[in-house]
């Protein structure tokens, strides 16, 4: 599944979106996601299971593996 992860200057996470497009139009009404300067978005190939977690503790701690593996770090 493609999922944008938002993160600060420190790597920390804002916001997931799953999907890669922070815009989205319908009609005569188009809509654009943006973030403040110096966050940053990560595009990514996450596990399907994410979309079935509910528990917000174990898909932050997911994320946060994924964003780890994307960014290089242990």
């Amino acid at each position: 599944m493609k999922m944008t992860i938002i993160t600060d200057d420190q790597d920390n996470i804002l916001a997931a979106v799953q999907g890669h497009s922070l815009s989205d139009r319908q009609g005569q009404i188009e809509a654009t996601v943006s973030f403040a300067p110096g966050h940053r978005t990560h595009m990514l190939e996450v596990d399907d299971d994410l979309a079935t977690i509910d528990d917000l503790d174990s898909f932050q701690e997911r994320l946060k593996q994924h964003l780890c593996q994307h960014l290089g770090k242990p």
